[in-house]
């Protein structure tokens, strides 16, 4: 098959900074390539493909996720510091809310809301594969929030809109949202960027993006915000890579039309809460569980906690990872959820997800180079490995590494290592 090329198609990695140089060694051997995009650390433009990038290996294991250019511009920004606290109010299918999780790092936390259980349900299944324990999900309409005035330093609002940026991928887009049709949009934008500025703390930051080019959902948004809502529109600074537009009356912001073979039409806007936070961050009672792992137990499944800035919790039979920032930020009734981690077995054990990455004092399998990809490519299609004769006999599960790079845990069956994910 003839590799494909192409001019458009963009992706960041997903994983830690230090992850990167052995992810992009992985997408090689595989035939993919690609340049840096320089607005962006992690960002990639890919021009060979030898097949489907969401079919590599990288793409399996949550190392990068495709995303057009024009859509990363919004949480770089909001350009929350590491360790920051950042709620997204929309954040189904995860793209924003995972960048937002690079930038924030490990000991910081977003919370996603999605008011949709559908689009619920593929935000945390992105996440997951992701391996993002800095993030707690939740499902509620973004117009009332359960969450106390001022206390959020950071927002990003990316609402419903028309869309009308999309049109290279969606050609009918403005056949199907055009004159009344878009009203409604227009009044749920406003409904949400007024529920943003109740819960922006005085001088917090807000991130108003969409992907229309409609001056409605648009310009007009950005002077209602600042006209009835008291916010204050702030500069970004020019982009390069970037064919930005200038609106009249509404310079700083970052307008973008569409551009075939480049990116779609997108618009962002940073806006500021006058003030000063001078009061702490409002706490709340930590929601009850029923357990908590204990460290001994999580090193005797192969995975150090201490690697993680979270609790492992039981939910039922249910693992979930919580964000020690959301045990005493987050109120009980807003009902969210942490990272999936996995579950427990008929007799209380804990059974770690296939797709936990993070290390610990258990036995693990190290596969190198392209001979290494073929074999982790056989156990993604059903076939089993040898267990090497250092894994102990009651053990359950193996981390897989290449290259060093953790890249998920195998099951253990009659001393056979197989991936599975039931």
């Amino acid at each position: 098959m003839e590799p494909t090329t192409t001019a458009r198609r963009s992706f960041r990695f997903a994983c830690a900074q230090e992850e990167i140089p052995v992810a992009e060694e992985m997408l090689r051997l595989q035939g993919f390539r690609f340049e840096e995009d320089p607005f962006f650390a992690p960002a990639r433009r890919l021009w060979e493909e030898p097949f489907p990038l969401g079919s590599s290996l990288a793409g399996f294991f949550g190392l990068i996720y495709i995303q057009d250019r024009a859509s990363m511009l919004p949480p770089v920004a909001l350009n929350p510091p590491k360790g920051a606290l950042v709620l997204d109010m929309c954040a189904s299918p995860g793209s924003k809310t995972s960048q937002l999780a690079w930038l924030v790092g490990p000991h910081g936390m977003v919370l996603g809301n999605e008011p949709s259980p559908v689009r619920l349900a593929n935000l945390r299944r992105n996440l997951h594969v992701m391996g993002l324990t800095q993030t707690v999900t939740c499902c509620r309409s973004g117009e009332k929030l359960p969450l106390p005035d001022a206390s959020w330093d950071y927002i990003q609002l990316d609402p419903p809109c028309s869309g009308w940026g999309t049109v290279e991928k969606n050609p009918r887009v403005m056949d199907i949202w055009k004159d009344d049709k878009v009203a409604p949009l227009i009044r749920l934008q406003r409904e949400l960027l007024r529920e943003a500025a109740r819960l922006l703390r005085p001088g917090g930051v807000m991130v108003y993006s969409t992907c229309t080019t409609d001056v409605e959902e648009n310009e007009k948004q950005v002077l209602f915000a600042g006209k009835e809502l008291g916010l204050t529109l702030e500069a970004l600074d020019d982009m390069p890579g970037f064919d930005l537009q200038a609106p009249q009356g509404c310079e700083g912001v970052w307008c973008l039309n569409p551009k075939k073979g480049d990116t779609q039409g997108f618009f962002v806007a940073r806006l500021r809460k006058p003030g000063v936070a001078e009061d702490p961050l409002p706490q709340t009672d930590r929601p009850v569980l029923a357990e908590v792992a204990s460290e001994e137990e999580l090193r005797a499944q192969g995975l150090d906690v201490r690697r993680v800035h979270a609790e492992i919790g039981r939910f039922g039979q249910s693992l979930h990872a919580l964000p020690i920032p959301a045990l005493s930020l987050l109120p009980e009734d807003l009902h969210w959820q942490g990272l999936y981690m996995g579950k427990t077995g008929r007799n209380g054990e804990l059974r770690l997800s296939p797709r936990v990455r993070i290390e610990g004092p258990g036995p693990h399998l190290d596969l190198e180079g392209t001979e290494g990809l073929k074999l982790i490519l056989g156990l993604l299609k059903g076939q089993s490995l040898q267990a090497p004769s250092s894994v102990p006999a009651d053990a359950r599960a193996v981390l897989l590494r290449w290259n060093s790079l953790p890249l998920g845990r195998l099951n253990v069956k009659n001393k056979r290592l197989i991936w599975s994910e039931r």
